[in-house]
């Protein structure tokens, strides 16, 4: 059950990170720290947990607070700066203590110069979020509640990093449900961010499969076939430990909204799709200077076309979608989906107050609709 009262959290950063707001604030927003302590704090209230605060410009006071505050929290978020490249000493402090870690960096280090893609602490970490912004730090103040509050097993359908599945088994299980996160398929996005839906559904009865699968530039094959392979592990799994699978619902947001309507598409079945991408080529026009579209199908129509025709979705196939979205989604305007409703075998259902993230945050109301659409897939 879901349980955090009396838990404690601490969000540890590291040099500079005192001069957020105004220190490169194309780069790091400008927010300032004082600001996002406030959010962080906000957060944990809403989650039920407290949320400690630290930072440091000094390598040592920043070791010195991992040894003294870290046992006294149940998980860490950290943001060592540029200590994250080369301090092998903090790694040591995280290790030592054994606190479950998330290592957040609001830019994208990977994309930076080539000494910041190096991270000498996130081995001592169980995810690294990156490129967010300040919103990563939320993400990982998520991930760790849902992860501390409801332990998943973590399955591997393939021998990508990115082929894995977190698997959790309630006692009295009243059905399965896969599960598949947005994030315009980039590489920054990762399962962390439906973990919270993951595990909600889990506290409610269902057995929740939460999937990784490989992203990036070009990677739409990849991508297709990994649901596939994912699916198919879920169910080879549960029946191998007797449990069988009359059916296998998908719930997939926004890109992955995307992915889900597609496998059920072709191999039956239902999705419940939250605010998904099904409109390839508006999304494409309304994003000519950042295209996930193209970048994720290796090009623009007349670079790709045979990809192109490929991933154009044209209704429900084989499956069953109902599609849940919110009136104020910025992200997947509702015009967006409503073409796409009126295929058969295609329902709508609109949140009013509702924006793109809202719909996987199982703390707020928006995730009773999520749950009746997913009981209505147990007809």
């Amino acid at each position: 059950m879901w349980q955090t009262r009396g838990m404690r959290f601490i969000v540890i950063n590291g040099p500079n990170l005192n001069l957020l707001g105004a220190r490169e604030p194309h780069i790091y927003g400008r927010e300032t720290l004082a600001d996002l302590e406030g959010q962080w704090r906000r957060r944990g209230t809403k989650l039920g947990i407290g949320v400690d605060t630290y930072q440091s410009n000094h390598e040592g006071e920043i070791i010195e607070q991992i040894q003294v505050a870290g046992p006294r929290n149940d998980a860490i978020v950290i943001n060592a700066g540029a200590y994250t490249h080369y301090s092998y000493a903090i790694y040591d402090a995280l290790m030592a203590v054994g606190r479950p870690t998330v290592e957040v960096h609001i830019s994208d280090i990977n994309g930076r110069e080539p000494w910041r893609a190096t991270s000498v602490t996130a081995p001592a970490a169980l995810r690294v979020i990156v490129g967010r912004g300040t919103e990563g730090y939320l993400d990982a103040i998520d991930f760790l509640e849902a992860h501390l509050n409801s332990p998943a097993e973590t399955l591997a359908y393939g021998p990508h990093p990115d082929q894995v599945i977190d698997l959790r088994v309630p006692a009295s299980p009243r059905g399965v449900v896969a599960l598949l996160h947005g994030g315009f398929w980039r590489e920054i996005w990762a399962r962390d961010i439906t973990e919270q839906l993951a595990a909600r559904l889990a506290d409610r009865g269902w057995i929740t499969a939460n999937i990784e699968y490989r992203r990036g530039l070009g990677a739409f094959h990849e991508s297709i076939e990994d649901v596939t392979a994912a699916l198919e592990c879920i169910r080879s799994t549960l029946a191998g430990r007797g449990m069988a699978i009359d059916s296998l619902p998908v719930i997939g947001h926004s890109a992955g909204g995307y992915l889900a309507i597609r496998s059920v598409a072709e191999l039956g079945g239902d999705a419940v799709a939250l605010a998904p991408v099904v409109d390839l080529d508006s999304i494409s026009a309304a994003r000519p200077d950042d295209d996930p579209v193209s970048a994720y199908l290796g090009g623009k129509p007349d670079q790709a076309s045979a990809t192109w025709e490929a991933a154009r979705l044209v209704g429900a196939g084989k499956g069953r979608v109902h599609i849940v979205h919110g009136s104020d989604d910025d992200t997947i305007p509702i015009e967006h989906v409503q073409a796409f409703a009126d295929h058969d075998s295609v329902s709508l259902t609109v949140l009013n107050g509702v924006d793109h993230r809202g719909l996987t945050d199982p703390h707020r109301a928006s995730f009773d609709a999520v749950v009746a659409a997913l009981e209505g897939t147990l007809r």
